[in-house]
């Protein structure tokens, strides 16, 4: 396993302060919980490890022209990010979260599935993604998600916390090819696949670049490969939070690959598509991109300037 798996989806808290959380959430709900959070966060957010893990994304989106300025916007990132865990494990403990959709939605994922070809779910590190595949009942479909479980992540999942069967199945990346095989047979089935397309898991030369706030990033071009190869469409889907347990969906965009032969570099305009989607989301939700990663580091040239701030 290389450097960048081990580092993936890695908790921060040790399991001893997450069974405090969710021993505060069996306590006092939500709330208790949340009122901890703020303070934690206020002193996570000190550590210049922490700040660093969101600097770049920070210093693109919001381009603060302080050392204040720059606390303020991650404190507000990792609050952001520390409740939607919590509210992640009060569906799980306590059963208490809404999502909300419109039937227009529903029907676009009813249609999309309708031919029987699968359907390629693309999301982001943002928003309520921890939640979210827990809750979309409107997919018609089996849910095959695509999801790297690292030994050091101490967050439990939902059906972790409430000891029930999930409705969805994991294929793991960390495996032959990728989990590609895995994916196929499932599209092939006519089940629907969930994957995160803005990040590189495992060999880097299995992406494209796309332009993302402003500089160059590298995502996956293997899902539009697929798409392609099995004729299953792509939808690429966010979950905003909208507030304590509430979230939305919202499905950003819908296409269908055509075959445009091995090279990955064809490929490139529709992971475009996919991040200019992910761009108009931290637009217009700007504390809610958990992608704690430099995005932008394999090309030096797009990295802001440093000089000042913090």
């Amino acid at each position: 396993m290389n450097a960048s798996k081990e580092t993936t989806g890695r908790s921060i808290g040790s399991k001893l302060k997450h069974r405090f959380m969710y021993a505060l959430i069996c306590i006092g709900g939500r709330r208790l919980a949340y009122a901890f959070l703020y303070i934690v966060v206020f002193f996570y957010s000190l550590s210049p490890a922490v700040s660093q893990k969101s600097r770049a994304y920070i210093l693109r989106r919001f381009k603060p022209r302080s050392k204040r300025e720059f606390f303020k916007h991650t404190y507000l990132l990792n609050l952001t990010f520390g409740q939607t865990l919590i509210d992640r494990a009060v569906l799980g403990i306590l059963g208490r979260v809404s999502v909300r959709s419109t039937e227009e939605e529903r029907q676009l994922c009813r249609d999309l599935c309708a031919p029987g070809k699968g359907l390629i779910l693309l999301t982001a590190h943002c928003g309520a993604w921890h939640m979210a595949v827990n809750l979309i009942d409107f997919i018609p479909v089996k849910i095959n998600v695509l999801y790297y479980k690292n030994p050091q992540d101490n967050d439990k999942t939902v059906a972790e916390h409430s000891g029930k069967d999930a409705r969805f199945s994991f294929i793991n990346p960390a495996g032959p090819l990728g989990g590609i095989m895995e994916m196929m047979a499932a599209l092939e089935q006519g089940e629907a696949v969930c994957a995160m397309a803005d990040r590189v898991f495992g060999d880097p030369k299995n992406a494209v670049e796309a332009d993302f706030l402003g500089g160059k990033i590298r995502v996956p071009y293997s899902f539009y490969r697929l798409s392609a190869a099995v004729g299953a469409p792509v939808a690429a889907v966010f979950f905003p939070r909208l507030g304590p347990g509430e979230f939305s969906t919202w499905t950003a965009a819908h296409f269908s690959v055509p075959d445009l032969g091995p090279a990955k570099d064809a490929y490139a305009r529709f992971a475009q598509q996919f991040v200019d989607a992910l761009e108009e989301f931290c637009i217009k939700y700007p504390y809610q991109f958990f992608n704690y990663f430099d995005l932008w580091e394999e090309s030096p040239c797009n990295k802001p300037s440093t000089k000042s701030n913090n």
